[in-house]
């Protein structure tokens, strides 16, 4: 009886090291499949991260622009006010003219100033125009939401790429 007591306890010390291998491959199996989906989400993660940079570049891009639009809307402003101020100028000398030519001063003088004023003006109202469009223009697209909005899209066309890029491979 002690024999079969003896080959039954070496049978169950047997197959409880065999469980142990088991579970213990089990363990390692499964620490290396939570590993590789660390790694698929870090590299997912990562893929948008980047695309995400690569869209920020493109919007950066376009803020600078916006602000060079600002700037040359600016310079047409600046340009208008100059022939604004040199169009009142001439409006000046043609009264001057206009009252010189009422107490006996030549016609011809007047003729002249008064030609000199309507070119001018007509200046002045050309430049207004464009400085008023170039104004408009950039008045609507210099704002702040207008800023963020030209960064804010292609970072998200390019994280929504970077979506569809991750769901693709899955």
């Amino acid at each position: 009886m002690s024999g079969l007591i003896g080959a039954g306890k070496k049978s169950l010390a047997l197959a409880n090291f065999g469980m142990q291998k088991v579970s213990s491959a089990e363990v390692q199996e499964e620490i290396q499949r939570e590993q590789m989906e660390a790694a698929n989400i870090a590299g997912k993660q990562q893929l948008i991260g980047q695309v995400g940079g690569v869209g920020a570049g493109i919007g950066a891009k376009e803020a600078v622009g916006m602000a060079k639009e600002v700037k040359a809307a600016k310079t047409g402003l600046t340009a208008a006010n100059e022939a604004n101020e040199a169009a009142q100028a001439a409006l000046k000398i043609a009264e001057t003219t206009e009252a010189a030519s009422a107490t006996g001063g030549a016609l011809t003088a007047n003729m002249a100033g008064t030609e000199a004023a309507s070119l001018a003006a007509a200046g002045t109202a050309e430049a207004a125009a464009a400085a008023e469009v170039a104004a408009t223009a950039t008045g609507a697209a210099s704002g702040p939401m207008a800023q963020v909005a030209a960064m804010a899209g292609p970072v998200a066309i390019a994280l929504g790429v970077g979506f569809l890029l991750t769901k693709l491979f899955d």
